[in-house]
């Protein structure tokens, strides 16, 4: 799929991804002392809220699409895009994250 209107197409998508981490660190206190580990956790925490904001994205769209308007590219174009990223992009990072940070762990564990 060729999506039009690339540019504000990433802009929304940037927003959609970004706005939940950034409100995640900011709780855990990110700002003021930067950990790989508070850092994962407010990544971990953030996925979940970008899961519902894909699954909301996903039925509008789809709602859309079923009162047989034609879909506006902007809202198509979001949620393919976003869809996309997430799958492919984002959530592979985020369990090779999370499995280093359990490998450290067992690491850090066992020498002690």
């Amino acid at each position: 799929m060729i999506v039009s209107n690339i540019g504000i197409v990433t802009v929304i998508t940037i927003l959609l991804f970004g706005l939940p981490i950034l409100w995640s660190a900011k709780k855990k206190g990110l700002w003021s002392s930067f950990s790989f580990v508070g850092l994962l956790k407010s990544l971990n925490i953030s996925l979940l809220i970008q899961v519902i904001v894909g699954l909301i994205l996903i039925l509008v769209t789809w709602l859309w699409n079923l009162t047989e308007f034609e879909i506006p590219s902007l809202l198509g174009g979001t949620t393919y895009t976003y869809l996309i990223i997430g799958l492919m992009i984002y959530l592979p990072t985020l369990v090779v994250l999370n499995l280093l940070n359990l490998l450290f762990k067992n690491i850090s564990n066992k020498k002690q």
